[in-house]
């Protein structure tokens, strides 16, 4: 009997082995490029600080905002010169 005979009820599980170690692979590969938790937490900080600058800025043209209505308002109620 030739060898393969004996091999073919376990082709199906030999056919596995590839794409589980292109899996196995892939899935360190991931792991290794999503940094470690400082890095995470350096983020997070950078993040957070950014959205305070955000929210500051946001003020600042608020109060501009107001300003300039209230100058616009003023200037409406000066009596125009003939």
């Amino acid at each position: 009997m030739p060898w393969f005979v004996h091999v073919a009820p376990f082709i199906p599980f030999l056919a596995m082995i590839p794409p589980s170690v292109a899996a196995v692979w892939i899935a360190r590969m991931w792991l290794k490029s999503r940094g470690t938790s400082a890095d995470l937490a350096a983020l997070r900080d950078e993040i957070a600080e950014m959205r305070q600058v955000q929210a500051d800025m946001q003020e600042r043209v608020d109060f501009t905002e107001r300003m300039l209505s209230q100058v616009r308002e003023a200037q409406r109620d000066l009596p125009r010169g003939s």
